[in-house]
């Protein structure tokens, strides 16, 4: 990129404030460079205005603020990034475990944010070029060029961040940070006939295990049990990562064959009872039970994990299962060529249970979200779920039988 030249310069308090402006630029914005007596390396700063008494009263101003901060010890430029992402890493790790949340965003920081703005000190970091940089970042990606859902995610995750470092005193102020506008899209699921062909080969690929090893049979108990649950509830990765038996609990219904499931989670928005769609998932917990119950030679206790290894540690992802599952399974993709993924499931449960016509409130309630989220990702299945509603007519008077005249 190349260098603006100098087009006017003014200097004051003994070469302690310049003031100048470069060719090129718009508006004529003036730009002030200031070295604190007693402080390390220079300050530069935007005035924001073009107005020269403006941008002087800017900079004084300015120059006192520094002032007082190497007065008073503090930083007056900041630790770089590199050092503010180490000590965040520090930090989660040292709360015990480490949420999925902040390693999505440690992932994020070192992939990105640290190869756009290297050494830079985090108090020179400003929303305009963080506009830039998630610019930057759209060009850039690893992978295939990222969705604007993603980028959306990333916006959220480096304003938690810098949230933090303004907790942490590096930042004087919390920076803001505008999300960025994206379409609403339709979040791939299992559609009916992808569903009953998954399930199929599930029965099937559970089946064939019981002629194989012991942890290949235990893996997909396991996997299996785990895809129809969370199909059947719609909670959470995280949710069902976080499930004990004591979350388990049964209700009975007016048939005094079948039982409501009701499940106990805790996620991001908070604790809540969810009810299973169907009494059926509890089928599927009585094989994981029966499975604890084998390999440790008594009943599991209540505090355990459902979803665990052998060693009562709860399982963090299945995703690698997964995939590998539905690729085989011939459902990796939906009608729209959109890769699935486990949270297909919780999608799946949202859509089947608004084709069955369960009212948008009590819904959203069950699945710890909001009646507008549903709108905005289910639209289009509530209005096929509708159709009865909206293809009403009035009902034309049947002709009198013959008896009748």
């Amino acid at each position: 990129m190349p260098v603006s030249r100098v087009i006017n310069q003014q200097s004051f308090h003994d070469g302690k404030v310049v003031l100048y402006q470069l060719e090129n630029r718009p508006k004529g914005l003036w730009l002030c460079r200031i070295k604190v007596p007693n402080g390390t390396g220079y300050i530069y700063r935007g005035t924001g205005t073009s107005e020269f008494y403006e941008a002087r009263k800017f900079a004084d101003n300015l120059l006192d603020e520094l002032r007082i901060k190497v007065k008073l010890g503090k930083s007056i430029t900041g630790p770089n990034l590199k050092r503010l992402v180490d000590e965040f890493e520090t930090h989660s790790k040292a709360k015990g475990d480490q949420t999925s949340r902040d390693r999505a965003i440690l992932a994020f920081l070192k992939t990105y944010a640290l190869q756009y703005f290297t050494k830079n000190k985090v108090t020179e970091i400003k929303p305009k070029e963080i506009a830039r940089f998630f610019d930057w970042r759209r060009l850039n990606s690893i992978k295939k060029a990222p969705k604007e859902t993603t980028i959306a995610h990333e916006t959220s995750q480096f304003k938690t961040f810098l949230n933090w470092c303004y907790q942490r005193g590096h930042l004087d102020k919390k920076i803001e940070i505008e999300r960025p506008k994206h379409t609403t899209q339709r979040r791939p699921h299992f559609d009916q006939k992808d569903w009953k062909t998954l399930t199929r080969f599930l029965r099937e690929w559970i089946k064939q295990a019981e002629h194989k090893s012991g942890p290949i049979v235990r893996d997909r108990i396991m996997l299996g049990s785990y895809i129809l649950i969370l199909a059947n509830t719609g909670i959470r990765i995280g949710e069902a990562r976080g499930l004990r038996w004591r979350d388990i609990d049964t209700e009975p219904t007016d048939k005094p064959e079948e039982v409501n499931i009701i499940l106990r989670v805790k996620g991001k928005t908070g604790e809540r009872e969810v009810v299973a769609r169907t009494s059926d998932v509890q089928t599927y917990f009585k094989r994981i039970w029966e499975l604890r119950t084998d390999e440790i030679g008594n009943k599991p206790t209540r505090d355990e994990y459902i979803f665990c290894h052998k060693d009562g540690t709860p399982i963090h992802s299945f995703k690698k299962g997964f995939e590998a599952l539905i690729t085989e399974a011939g459902v990796n993709v939906d009608s729209e060529d959109e890769r699935r993924t486990i949270y297909s499931l919780r999608h799946t449960y949202a859509t089947f249970r608004l084709q069955e016509g369960v009212n948008h409130y009590v819904l959203a309630r069950n699945m710890g979200t909001s009646v507008k989220m549903l709108e905005n990702f289910y639209g289009h299945t509530s209005n096929r779920a509708m159709a009865g509603e909206l293809t009403k007519t009035k009902i034309k008077k049947p002709k009198a039988l013959p008896w009748e005249s």
